[in-house]
């Protein structure tokens, strides 16, 4: 009969216990990591569009396209993916690098999840402070991934 090992102090124990939880936690996070840049660093070129989109993150990513008529748009899924928080998209209408329009939703588990819908024309003075912030996340986006 095979007797089991015997650890001679619980502290060896817990310390073999917590080692083992930390190497597999850490194998996950980088086996998500690994599946959000499989799946989410990639270039699509059309005729009339180009479309980057890369990771953030542990599991959000960013996806930025350019439309043969100069406007262009940028879709920021943080955390988790766009599914479980916060998304937000951002529009430039007419070509001028400068955001026309931001949309923040919620989870999309939920129905109707807007929660906020910024006008440059009509809300750019009682919220500056988002609007150039997102006109400063395009400029750099269009510098590190030029038009093709």
């Amino acid at each position: 009969m095979v007797k089991p090992r015997k650890f001679k102090t619980l502290k060896t124990f817990t310390a073999i216990g917590v080692a083992t939880i930390a190497v597999g936690m850490g194998g996950i996070l980088l086996g998500v990591r690994g599946c959000n840049n499989a799946w989410n660093n990639k270039e699509i070129e059309r005729l009339s569009s180009y479309t980057v989109s890369y990771a953030t993150g542990l599991s959000g990513h960013t996806e930025y396209t350019k439309y043969q008529d100069g406007s262009q748009d940028l879709k920021i899924y943080p955390g988790l993916g766009h599914r479980l928080w916060d998304s937000e998209f951002h529009e430039d209408l007419d070509g001028d690098n400068k955001i026309d329009r931001i949309r923040r939703h919620g989870s999309e588990l939920k129905m109707n999840s807007l929660r906020e819908l910024l006008i440059r024309s009509q809300d750019y003075d009682t919220n500056k402070e988002k609007f150039d912030e997102a006109d400063a996340n395009l400029q750099k986006i269009i510098e590190k991934y030029p038009l093709r």
